[in-house]
């Protein structure tokens, strides 16, 4: 880890209102810093941008801080922490850090990092986190989602709500057809188990009565006590019914007794059987017999004596079995009672528990979801209102968490766009500041090279009109030295023509033409110059010829000199054009810097918006 030293110990604090801005390649170089961040760390815009961002790392910082940091922005995350950094100097500053990823394509090109000031307890908390991790680093941990929170997504929290929906639907309808199986079988028990013994010893004391019944009837076949022979059969009949009787009985006993499960019933049904076979072997049978042989009073002693008390005995053991089997079939039916109310209970148990677990599940997911998710429409509300300076909480899982961590993200990009936007609103107005007064210089200039250039042509097409009549003149002297020059003296014909009236030239022409520089070799003209040239030369002896010779010279110099300034005077005007155009040009071109100025202040407007 880099060591940046020296250090003062001295903490520099900065307002809250000012924001600490950079960007970053996925090197950590550093690509962008805000005037903010150059201030209060006081590293100027140049030693910052190029460099890595570890050069305001402070010494004191754990590394196991920036692992973790490293970590979570790899992944994709924004981070979130308080760290401690370095000015130039030595000093140090505080700083709530928010720490994004830059994507392109779903790939990370870079970082931003926007870091305010933090309060006085989260500096507390960090001093004293940073100086337990200096010697126990593990202290400083990624915060890890546990494992089955990471599988808390709507992608996954559907499927699997629709899954256990459906299975609590099994589940019930796998209890309440196994509920009514077991009623189904419990009420076949009863019925087989319970109901028919009793059906069935309640058949056979039905029969029992019946014998008994089918030898008082009987009797009235006696002609002594019954004269009228009024019946529809004869005795015989009511014999015969004890025999189908007897015949019934013991086709229904056998199975019966087959199916005795309990101690208690066999005992008490061959305690009922045994009283059954006194009934008929002492009863029935013998009063039978009395029929038969057509003795009726003795068949009604029997009936009397013996048939009556031993049905009485039977039918009191009858009636105790009948009672056990009704115990029973009660203690069944209430058995299976209170299994059907555990069965139902159960149910509703379940139901009710189902319920809760969709309605606790429910409001889980809507905590897990629901919630996030609104805080993140609450958080875009925010940003469409132009309030970058929200806390938006990255935390989360599944897709809420990732909506809400794009949100951070976003929120991030936004807020270090302004601080771009607004340097570079700064750095326009600057440089379109510059650029008017430059502009203005630029103006003043050209209107007094206009005036000049102005003068000059005035004064060059003045003496171009000087030197036209000079050539005018030496022409005229030329035409009279010709006619005249042999009848009078060459003082006399020099005395009277026009260049006696000729004016010196102007010192501005004087200054095109270069009055002060000597003249190149070679370039030497014989002619004096026109202003300044003594008539003396003129008047030296010499023949005709040679004065002629002279004007001549003169008349064709001047008319050079005149050419020259007129082109001259020509290509001054020119430039006085361009002077002019040139004007008109930076009229135009601090119209587009007040327009270039406006539309700063247009995206300084923008950005105070979103502040």
């Amino acid at each position: 880890m880099k060591i940046n030293l020296p250090i003062s110990g001295q903490e520099r604090l900065f307002p809250p209102d000012k924001t600490l801005v950079s960007k970053t390649d996925t090197k950590g170089i550093i690509t962008f810093a805000n005037k903010d961040f150059v201030e209060i760390s006081g590293f100027p815009e140049e030693e910052l941008i190029g460099v890595n961002h570890n050069i305001i790392r402070h010494p004191e910082m754990p590394s196991a801080a920036f692992d973790v940091m490293w970590k979570t922005l790899k992944r994709g995350l924004p981070w979130h922490g308080v760290v401690k950094n370095r000015c130039k100097n030595g000093d140090h500053y505080w700083v709530d850090a928010k720490v994004v990823p830059i994507k392109k394509g779903g790939q990370i090109i870079g970082y931003m990092s926007v870091r305010s000031c933090p309060s006085r307890e989260d500096v507390a908390g960090a001093e004293a986190a940073y100086r337990l991790a200096a010697t126990a680093p593990e202290t400083i941990a990624e915060a890890a989602v546990a494992g089955w929170k990471k599988h808390l997504s709507i992608k996954n929290g559907i499927p699997l709500w629709i899954l256990c929906v459906t299975l609590m639907m099994i589940a019930g309808g796998i209890l309440g057809i196994s509920g009514l199986n077991l009623s189904n079988s419990a009420l076949q028990t009863l019925y087989y188990e319970e109901m028919d013994p009793v059906q069935t010893i309640g058949r056979i004391n039905f029969l029992m009565a019946d014998n008994r019944a089918q030898v008082a009837l009987a009797l009235h076949h006696d002609p002594v006590t019954h004269p009228d022979d009024r019946h529809d059969h004869t005795m015989a009949s009511h014999l015969q019914a004890l025999t189908n009787n007897k015949a019934e009985i013991d086709r229904l006993w056998d199975p019966y007794v087959g199916k005795i499960q309990n101690a208690t019933e066999k005992e008490l049904a061959e305690q009922y059987w045994q009283a059954r076979n006194r009934y008929v072997q002492d009863g029935l049978v013998k009063a039978r017999q009395a029929l038969e042989s057509g003795d009726y009073r003795q068949a009604e002693l029997l009936l009397l004596e013996r048939v009556n008390p031993l049905y009485d005995k039977a039918n009191a053991s009858v009636a105790v079995l009948l009672k056990h089997l009704s115990d029973r079939g009660l203690a069944k039916f209430t058995e299976v009672t209170e299994r059907n109310r555990t069965i139902a209970a159960v149910a509703i148990a379940g139901i009710a528990l189902g319920c809760l677990a969709l309605v606790v599940a429910g409001i889980f997911f809507f905590r897990v979801t629901v919630m996030p998710l609104q805080k993140a429409v609450l958080a875009l509300e925010d940003i469409a209102e132009g309030n970058l300076s929200g806390e938006a909480d990255s935390g989360g899982y599944g897709e809420p968490g990732r909506v809400m961590a794009a949100v951070t993200v976003m929120q991030m990009h936004l807020k270090v766009m302004m601080h771009e936007i607004r340097q570079s609103s700064d750095s326009i107005h600057q440089q379109c500041h510059n650029l008017n007064e430059t502009m203005m210089n630029l103006a003043e200039h050209s209107d007094e090279q206009h005036d000049r250039i102005y003068q000059t042509v005035d004064a060059i097409t003045e003496s171009g009109t000087g030197l036209k009549a000079m050539a005018v003149t030496a022409e005229s002297l030329l035409h009279n030295l010709d006619g005249e020059y042999a009848q009078r003296p060459a003082d006399a014909v020099l005395a009277d023509s026009p260049a006696s009236g000729l004016e010196p030239m102007p010192s501005e022409l004087l200054a095109i033409f270069g009055e002060s520089e000597e003249p190149a070799p070679g370039n030497e003209v014989d002619m004096p110059s026109t202003a300044a040239a003594p008539l003396e030369e003129y008047r030296a002896p010499s023949t005709g010829d040679h004065l002629s010779r002279l004007a001549q010279e003169v008349a064709g110099a001047a008319g050079v000199q005149a050419f020259a300034v007129g082109n001259a005077a020509t290509q001054l005007n020119q430039i006085a054009g361009l002077v002019v155009q040139n004007r008109e040009e930076v009229q135009g071109a601090w119209a587009a810097s007040q327009k270039l100025e406006q539309t700063a202040r247009e995206l300084e407007k923008l950005v105070n918006y979103f502040e």
